[in-house]
């Protein structure tokens, strides 16, 4: 009673409450984020990078640590996720996210904080139980994915990060920084609502700034939008350098993320359905055979191995599905991390590499000492290394 008393106290809650008034409270201090996320977009990602970069500095640092960074870690993603929420529906931005892949990322995100956790709570059984429940939802959802609603190769994570200085509007940001400037009081999301459609509705009456040809499918600069000649460059309108490369990248990406998927069948059916199971396959040939066999290893693998190679060509395929069989393929290099392989041939020699980096290069050794104890933590965790 004194803990809930005290936790009353903290969100400025009376001691005792009806669950219908702790309820209504409850709904009024969300809708108070809410407000705060949508009209400070910009902290509210400089908050959670600073959150994330916690988890960083905690992990191998003192006793159960790991546990502590973990729990860090997923409640910075599942916090970006909801937040990226909130601003998707207050720029009203369009995007083709189902509530099953909304479900999935979460799974994703806590995944390896509920495998330390139940390691923790109930030993070796109860951490296989829950990795064997987690990973039987996720194929169940991704083969609903696949089978019903027919969404293609699916990311890993399903909902990637919004890119909010590229995904949203200008008008958003420049009607979020003109709210700033004004008295507390005056933040109220129904003007923010209609400074929003106000700049949205002048930018529909604005000339087009590009132009796409029918058969080339190369967008160009409209005559009507050529700036003066002291100021032209080779960059079109929509697009803006990222400081840290130089390179320059498309404002539009949240067009990317909403690209139809392409349609399966045949063969690409066949081989993203082995992707979907393999991580079943993997672990019943586990519980068959044991962990200190090769079986489960060789049969995970070239399961993975086959999936890609009946994807074939992926010319026909959009970008964030390219990308997606990029990362399938990069990540086959953590069988050399994975066990029996890694504890019979790699561990030895990737510590004597670290050992000598540390030793040869002034500084490394900051970063790699860690490092080196935290390696035996990050192998032993199975959604470290086999839930990719």
């Amino acid at each position: 009673m004194a803990a809930e008393r005290e936790g009353n106290f903290l969100l400025g809650l009376p001691s005792k409450l009806s669950p219908d008034v702790a309820k209504e409270k409850l709904l009024e201090l969300f809708e108070r984020y809410r407000k705060f996320v949508s009209s400070n977009p910009d902290v509210t990602s400089q908050l959670e990078s600073s959150f994330r970069v916690v988890s960083y500095f905690i992990a191998g640092r003192f006793q159960n640590s790991s546990e502590l960074a973990e729990l860090v870690y997923s409640a910075s993603n599942l916090i970006v996720l909801l937040n990226d929420g909130i601003l998707r529906k207050a720029a009203k931005l369009r995007t083709a996210v189902k509530r099953i892949m909304t479900l999935l990322t979460v799974l994703e995100y806590v995944e390896v904080f509920a495998e330390i956790g139940a390691a923790r709570l109930w030993g070796e059984l109860g951490r296989w139980i829950v990795i064997a429940a987690i990973q039987l939802a996720k194929v169940a959802l991704r083969a609903v994915l696949l089978f019903k609603y027919q969404s293609g190769i699916v990311r890993t994570p399903p909902i990637t990060p919004l890119d909010r200085d590229a995904d949203l509007p200008d008008a958003f940001l420049k009607s979020c920084k003109d709210k700033r400037s004004k008295s507390a009081e005056a933040l109220e999301m129904e003007d923010l609502d209609q400074v929003f459609v106000q700049k949205a509705e002048e930018q529909r009456r604005s000339p087009q700034v590009t132009f796409m040809g029918t058969r080339s499918g190369r967008k160009v600069r409209s005559l009507t939008a050529t700036p003066p000649l002291s100021l032209r460059d080779w960059r079109l309108p929509g697009t803006k350098t990222d400081a840290p490369t130089g390179k320059t990248k498309t404002v539009s990406s949240l067009e990317l993320q909403n690209l139809p998927p392409t349609p399966l069948g045949g063969h690409r059916l066949a081989g993203e359905a082995l992707h979907v199971f393999r991580p079943l396959v993997y672990l019943s040939s586990l519980a068959v055979c044991g962990r200190s066999s090769w079986k489960p290893w060789l049969l995970s693998f070239l399961t993975d191995v086959s999936s890609l190679a009946l994807m074939g060509d992926t010319k026909d395929l959009n970008l964030l599905e390219k990308a997606e069989l990029k990362r399938r393929s990069l990540m086959l290099l953590f069988y050399i991390l994975r066990s029996p392989f890694y504890d019979k041939y790699a561990q030895a020699k990737i510590i004597l590499f670290l050992r000598l980096l540390a030793s040869t290069v002034p500084g490394v050794g900051l970063i790699i000492e860690p490092l080196i104890g935290y390696l035996p933590n990050w192998q032993r965790t199975y959604f470290y290394n086999w839930g990719t």
